[in-house]
């Protein structure tokens, strides 16, 4: 089986932004569906507009979470978000660190990219 177009066309997207130096917003779990929602903001395609992203992904699963420290970080700035698919397993993996030795790591089967200009407002609905 191969990748559905919209989850080709979402990777293709992920891939041509920067998440270095954004920030989660919020990260969300729905054990029974298996989807994982990530928020993010910051200056995702460069130069200085800010944007809102949401990430959805689809059949997550194997989530793990390193934290060395193990305190709760006092920062939720993203260092890198990276995402690949396994055609022959029919299988993404997702590993997103944070700039505090922080990292969560996942498995997907579908996803899902939008993102918008953020202002003031639409980031005070998101938190």
């Amino acid at each position: 089986m191969s990748i559905a177009p919209r989850d080709q066309e979402a990777l293709g997207l992920v891939a041509s932004r920067s998440f270095d130096g954004a920030y989660v917003s919020s990260v969300a779990l729905d054990m029974q569906a298996r989807r994982l929602t990530l928020r993010l903001y910051g200056t995702l395609r460069g130069g200085s507009e800010t944007y809102a992203a949401a990430l959805t992904f689809f059949g997550a699963s194997a989530l793990g979470i390193e934290n060395e420290t193990g305190i709760f970080p006092e920062s939720v700035r993203v260092a890198s978000l990276a995402l690949a698919y396994n055609e022959a397993e029919d299988e993404g993996t997702a590993e997103l660190h944070g700039r505090q030795a922080w990292a969560l790591f996942w498995t997907f089967d579908g996803l899902a990219y939008e993102e918008h200009p953020a202002v003031l407002a639409s980031l005070a609905d998101d938190l």
